[in-house]
């Protein structure tokens, strides 16, 4: 039986990373992905901190023909009245503020397929059964079912866990944990014949509040000039009552859908003749961290360590950058230097982690800090007095979490004490900070270069 360097669960981003930087390495890598590519998938905004992730792959030509691209970030109140834009290129000074929007199906494929170009062996539709870390030899045994329903058995020196939200080490460990008070839900859909506004049509992405007891909001990516991909996420208790409401109903899920649209100024707006492009779609249960995440001859990486919330499309890079930092961890690991390297590799996975849940529950707490209200004019007076604050965000909406984490952190504790606002200056570029009305793109050079034709698998929505 052939003994690899490593063997990784998973094929997403994050695993389809790990593979490709191990393989460039030299290591034998072995990647086992339950499902057969293309498949469809949620998460389909990037930040523009990616771009030095996919350079590093040598996918980001490819990149542009597969996506649209995304210049900022709006916070719009639910009735539309109120809003604040973003533009990353006031902070960043290179083409890199030009993000990407992406469909999961032709994303996730494009790095699965260049993981197999440099050298590592994919084998898709492997669902692992089971995995046993403790032999005496330290040899990590894997045990796969194929498309067949065979069970195969695979040996190696250490074992990547990317399985994502199925978290399959953490579960076994018991190691998974519950993050108190993000207990929330996503639906969503995908619309065509929608009417692009402003922001729309310059790629922006939009993040609509909703306000009360929702403590939710709903995302707009026009993930390519026909298409938006709308979501509406809230509190699981909020969605439970709505459920009792609809249990009459043929199609709850797209009931219930609609209505929490209708409340929004987007329905008479954008969708006010638009069509769904599929069956409505639904995830809960998704905010958790893993405690112990890694060891000797494993470690959990990406959405399998810990995910939060996809309020600010960090999920992607945190995981790739994870990928990056685990491989150097794991190279030094196999080469008999120990695991110092992979204890700094989780210091700063960590901190990043740590530092967009504080950056997430700020979001989830508009009465301390409402991002829409920013552009009001109220809000205008609380920018001049708080310039120097709203500049660092435009850093961690742009996803500077694994550089300067310890100061953000600090700066999101303080960040109602006006005295501490001096700390951070080093962080701030004032001649870019104020927020303008549009960050002044062009609509086909936002998705002129995409030539991607989108199809969805309705089958994957049933």
């Amino acid at each position: 039986m052939k003994l690899y360097d490593v063997i990784i669960i998973g094929g997403g981003p994050t695993g389809s990373t790990a593979a490709t930087l191990l393989a460039q390495k030299g290591l034998s890598v072995l990647l086992l992905e339950k499902e057969s590519f293309p498949r469809e998938h949620v998460g389909e905004s990037l930040i523009p901190i990616s771009y030095d992730q996919l350079n590093k792959l040598g996918l980001v030509e490819e990149m542009k023909k597969i996506s649209s691209r995304k210049p900022g970030v709006s916070f719009d109140a639910n009735d539309g009245v109120n809003r604040s834009l973003w533009c990353f290129k006031s902070v960043i000074k290179d083409e890199s503020y030009l993000a990407f929007h992406v469909i999961r199906s032709a994303f996730d494929k494009l790095l699965l397929d260049n993981s197999k170009k440099v050298g590592a062996e994919v084998r898709e539709q492997y669902m692992v059964k089971n995995v046993i870390l403790d032999r005496a030899d330290k040899i990590v045994e894997v045990h796969a079912t194929n498309a067949e329903g065979k069970e195969e058995k695979f040996e190696s020196k250490f074992i990547v866990d990317a399985s994502g939200l199925s978290t399959f080490l953490g579960r076994k460990l018991g190691v998974k944990k519950a993050y108190a008070g993000l207990d929330r839900v996503a639906t969503w859909s995908h619309w065509t014949n929608t009417e692009f506004d402003t922001n729309l049509k310059e790629g922006v992405i939009k993040i609509v509040y909703l306000g009360g007891e929702k403590k939710g909001w709903i995302w707009v990516i026009p993930v390519s000039k026909e298409h938006l991909s709308i979501g509406v996420v809230v509190n699981n208790s909020h969605v439970k009552e709505k459920k009792k409401q609809f249990q009459d109903s043929e199609d709850w899920k797209k009931d219930y859908y609609l209505q929490e649209l209708q409340e929004c100024y987007l329905y008479k707006t954008v969708l006010k003749n638009a069509k769904m492009e599929h069956k409505v779609a639904m995830a809960g249960d998704y905010s958790y961290y893993c405690e112990k995440k890694y060891g000797e001859n494993y470690a959990l990486v990406g959405d399998a360590g810990a995910f939060l919330d996809p309020i600010f499309s960090s999920g992607i890079f945190v995981g790739m950058k994870s990928a990056e930092l685990v491989a150097d961890g794991i190279e030094a690991n196999l080469k008999g230097k120990g695991n110092a390297e992979m204890d700094k590799a989780y210091v700063n996975i960590n901190g990043a982690v740590n530092l967009l849940e504080k950056f997430i529950r700020l979001f989830y707490t508009p009465e301390a800090l409402d991002f829409s209200k920013i552009g009001t004019p109220e809000g205008l007076l609380m920018f001049k007095k708080y310039e120097q604050t709203y500049s660092v965000f435009h850093y961690l909406l742009a996803g500077d979490f694994f550089n300067n984490y310890e100061k953000y952190s600090e700066f999101i504790d303080t960040i109602r004490d006006e005295k501490t606002m001096a700390k951070f200056e080093n962080l701030i570029d004032h001649a870019h900070s104020a927020l303008p009305k549009s960050c002044g793109e062009d609509f086909e050079e936002m998705y002129g270069e995409m030539t991607h034709k989108i199809e969805f698998d309705h089958k994957a929505f049933e």
